[in-house]
Parts: C-alpha cells; sequence; structure tokens
C-alpha cells in the first residue's frame, strides 16, 4: 500500500484512471440503452400477439355468438388516447343506423380496452372506412385506400375499425397492421385479410 509523505499535495486522479472511470461509464450506459432497447422491442412484439389474440376472440364470436345486444355485432377498434398510449377496445356495431358503439362497452383498463402499451407507434395499410361522431359514412363510397398510416391519425382519431360477417370474412378492418418502436424501428406485423384469416409475425 502507497502512503503519502506529510505535507504531500493529493495528485488526484491519473489519466489512465480518468480513461478506465469513463470506459466504464460508457459500457454500463450501452449496456443501459440496449436494455432499453430489447425492452421496447419485446413490447411491440407482446402488442402485435396480443392484438392477433383479441381479433381470434372477435372473429370467433362474430361468427358463433349472437351479440348480448339485440340488433347489434360485435366490433373492435384499435386507437391512441390522447397521451399517444394505444388500446384494443371492444365494442359493437348496429348494421342499421350504420353506427357504433364504443361507449362503456369494454371492461378492461377502466373502460379504455385492454393496452398495448406506450411503447409502441402502430401503423396501418389498407381500406379506412371514415367514420365521423360515431356514424359510418360509407353509404356515400367514403373509403380510402390508406398507406402507412399512424393510428392514432385515421377516423377523426377514433382509431382503426375492426369487425367480421357471420361467415368469418372480415368486413371492416382488413390489412396490414405495423408496430414500431418509438424510435421508429418496425419490429411486428398483423395481418388481417378479406377472407378473415389472420397472423401476426
Amino acid at each position: 500500500m502507497t502512503t503519502r509523505k506529510k505535507g504531500q499535495k493529493d495528485q488526484g486522479y491519473t489519466l489512465v484512471e480518468m480513461i478506465i472511470v469513463i470506459a466504464i461509464i460508457a459500457v454500463v450506459a450501452a449496456m443501459a440503452l440496449i436494455s432499453v432497447t430489447l425492452i421496447h422491442s419485446a413490447r411491440a412484439k407482446e402488442a402485435a400477439v396480443t392484438v392477433d389474440s383479441e381479433v381470434a376472440t372477435l372473429k370467433t364470436k362474430s361468427k358463433n355468438m349472437q351479440s348480448d345486444k339485440p340488433g347489434m355485432q360485435y366490433a373492435a377498434r384499435i386507437y391512441a388516447d390522447s397521451d399517444g398510449k394505444y388500446y384494443f377496445q371492444k365494442g359493437y356495431y348496429d348494421p342499421v343506423a350504420k353506427k357504433y358503439d364504443f361507449t362503456n362497452t369494454d371492461p378492461e383498463g377502466e373502460g379504455k380496452g385492454t393496452s398495448l402499451s406506450s411503447y409502441v407507434v402502430i401503423k396501418y395499410t389498407g381500406a379506412e372506412t371514415i367514420v365521423q361522431n360515431g356514424f359510418k359514412e360509407d353509404e356515400f363510397g367514403i373509403t380510402t385506400e390508406v398507406t402507412d398510416h399512424e393510428l392514432k391519425n385515421l377516423n377523426f382519431n377514433q382509431g382503426l375499425f375492426i369487425r367480421f360477417n357471420k361467415d368469418g370474412t372480415c368486413a371492416e378492418g382488413y390489412g396490414d397492421i405495423r408496430f414500431y418502436k418509438r424510435n421508429g424501428n418496425m419490429v411486428a406485423h398483423e395481418y388481417i385479410r378479406r377472407n378473415g384469416s389472420h397472423q401476426s409475425r
């Protein structure tokens, strides 16, 4: 052990010691960044799997069950709230009034629906039916092709509407739903086809 003589001034850290400390800090910071990136990737993939599971449930209920609201069909939507957090919300569709109902229809997330995480950005490529004030307006032919559009900007901020016919075909919401990390890197897809088939990858 090196002892310092009385009256000798403390010389502080040597250059080598400073370099070692900086290197250690850099390694720890890099490891933390990698961990955060992996967590965000996992959350985005988890969101895609959740959507696929919810879509499967919606399709099964639409084919095999009568709605618990007379005259209504089962439906769902993926949307973002004012904080940019995404949800999958279960609801209903009135085929006569051509109106969706998502008011107090899903007990999950205090009525907002199943949370898809605040670490993910969801975009959509496919056919969008414009809905305003809860009314579907495609009787006027307002259906457009949407390319790589962020869901929180679709349908006047009401999200992407999904529903299936009794024969299992997709009546609305077919297309490619893409899941991105907040840094812009795409992590997963959920494909919903017109014939009703769907898959997450």
